[in-house]
């Protein structure tokens, strides 16, 4: 318990090889190539601009930072979370007290000793930088009271702490090491207690990582991971095909047959940890009227979108609680396509002969077809959608940042598999905004039933969430579209892998046979 390439020139594959055991069809790495390989080649969606993970949110960053860092608490594969870093935390009767008892025989890389200070200040900067405000807001105070102790006071009962723990923003980190080098220091040269270190990044090429071998758990099989940006999907598959990476996240579609037929290629899929969903700003002139939002609710058929643009992958979302999460139900009546209706509606609101709107898209294959649907869709009903395909910053300064838009679509992914994390920063009026409410509905009643669900016993969480998810869905503040799967196809010879509904994998628990 305690215990996601580019295909090279030829120069640079055979390079890559040489250095990095880059062919997935390759022999040991091994010394006269016997026993299994000890190395192995990631393909990654984009490169992290940044390797503290307290810092940034970003599944490419925590791809890496998971390897790096540990967390105080993990999943056990059963739906629950358990101490990992620590050896115990106990909750009090009233759930506001934690007490986190050390694990002394924990290290860090650099050979200095795990401390109840490095926790408490690890704690404390999670807090302060502001990234996970929806998990820490519950923290009163934090503080090491003796060298085996660390006390977690809260300011209100909160379920899903055990399971913020395990999430990459409570990183714990060596409290020396970070006043060493300062926030700067620790975007490019991270430090902690996990299974890999930091010893190469090559900005645009490559990440490598090695096995600290006197990690606490034991140290881990594969010894060498090198992690490669690769964005371009086809790309990707060309890789996988050719032996140059061993494991790459969520191929298209089109690919999966091809994946399937090979007996040197391994496919791995499961319900992804977010819903693809139909964003629409309460606070725009149009869409502040409630009927017009219902109009798009009922004049959208997702059978459509899975059959057109995911190629029959993914199952019609009934409520905006990814399947996977505590929280979620099957009994959370979704919306119905009802064309008619939406036409009915339209013209309660004033807009029987139609009415304009903007998507706004960050650049993105899949839900460019997924937007195209959605425009024909709600062009049968009267309402003219223009699609506006924006640059990936450009669309969070818009969306995010200025919350000028009308409609979006995208995915909220969970940092732990709670409904908490997907839906307070989504909806909470205290998230408005940036920080993950860009639909910017702020009613004190939607915000209460979030507080209420926050802290519900598990045997009341789902009636809990159902409440939620009907206050939502009954003033269409957003969409669900579907529930899409998460895939990672690897090389046939690794091993130790299991779909991950959040994306990021333990390189930890992979080997070779």
């Amino acid at each position: 318990m305690k215990k996601v390439l580019a295909l090279l020139l030829a120069a640079v594959m055979a390079f890559s090889m040489a250095a990095c055991g880059g062919n997935g069809g390759s022999s040991s790495a091994a010394a006269g190539g016997d026993g299994p390989r000890t190395s192995m080649v990631y393909g990654m969606s984009a490169e992290p601009s940044t390797l503290d993970p307290m810092n940034i949110a970003s599944m490419n960053t925590f791809t890496v930072t998971y390897a790096l860092y540990d967390t105080l608490t993990a999943p056990d594969g059963s739906g629950n979370y358990v101490p990992y870093l620590c050896d115990d935390v106990q909750v009090s009767e009233d759930g506001l007290t934690y007490t986190i008892i050390l694990n002394k025989e924990v290290k860090f890389q650099d050979g200095t000793t795990l401390t109840t200070e490095d926790i408490a200040f690890s704690i404390q900067r999670t807090i302060d930088a502001g990234w996970a405000a929806d998990m820490a807001r519950y923290i009163e105070s934090v503080e090491a009271v003796d060298e085996n102790t660390v006390v977690m006071t809260l300011n209100a009962p909160f379920n899903g702490m055990m399971g913020s723990l395990a999430s990459p923003f409570f990183s714990i980190m060596s409290k020396a090491y970070c006043e060493e080098k300062g926030d700067e220091g620790l975007k490019r040269a991270p430090m902690g207690t996990g299974a890999y270190k930091l010893a190469e990044w090559v900005s645009g090429d490559h990440i490598t990582l090695e096995a600290n071998e006197d990690y606490f758990a034991g140290a881990p099989a594969i010894k060498t991971v090198t992690l490669r940006p690769i964005t371009d999907k086809n790309t990707g598959m060309i890789a996988l095909e050719a032996g140059e990476i061993d494991a790459f996240l969520n191929v298209n579609p089109s690919d999966i047959p091809t994946i399937e037929g090979n007996p040197d290629l391994k496919l791995y899929s499961c319900d992804a940890a977010s819903v693809l969903s139909l964003n629409m700003n309460v606070e725009d002139e149009i869409l502040s009227n409630e009927k017009v939002r219902q109009a798009i609710f009922a004049a959208v058929n997702k059978d459509d979108i899975i059959a057109g643009a995911l190629e029959g992958l993914g199952t019609a979302a009934n409520s905006p609680v990814p399947t996977v999460c505590a929280g979620y139900s099957a009994s959370t009546p979704g919306s119905v396509y009802d064309p008619e209706q939406a036409r009915t509606l339209l013209k309660e609101a004033g807009y029987e002969n139609g009415l304009s709107l903007t998507l706004c898209l960050k650049e993105d294959n899949t839900n460019q077809k997924v937007a195209q649907i959605i425009k024909s869709q709600l062009g049968e009903v009267g309402i003219d959608v223009t699609i506006d395909i924006m640059e990936g910053g450009a669309w969070t300064d818009k969306v995010y940042t200025n919350g000028d838009y009308q409609l979006t679509i995208g995915s909220w992914f969970s940092m732990f598999l709670d409904a908490y994390s997907v839906m307070y920063s989504q909806f909470h009026k205290d998230c408005y905004g940036g920080t993950g409410n860009i639909t910017h509905v702020t009613t004190d009643e939607l915000s209460g039933l979030l507080d209420a669900a926050a802290a519900a016993s598990d045997s009341d969480k789902v009636a809990a969430y159902d409440a939620v998810c009907a206050n939502i869905l009954e003033h269409a503040y957003q969409l669900p579209l579907v529930y899409q799967q998460t895939t990672i196809t690897t090389s046939a010879g690794l091993k130790g892998v299991e779909p991950s509904p959040l994306g990021v994998y333990m390189f930890k628990d992979f080997y070779f046979e």
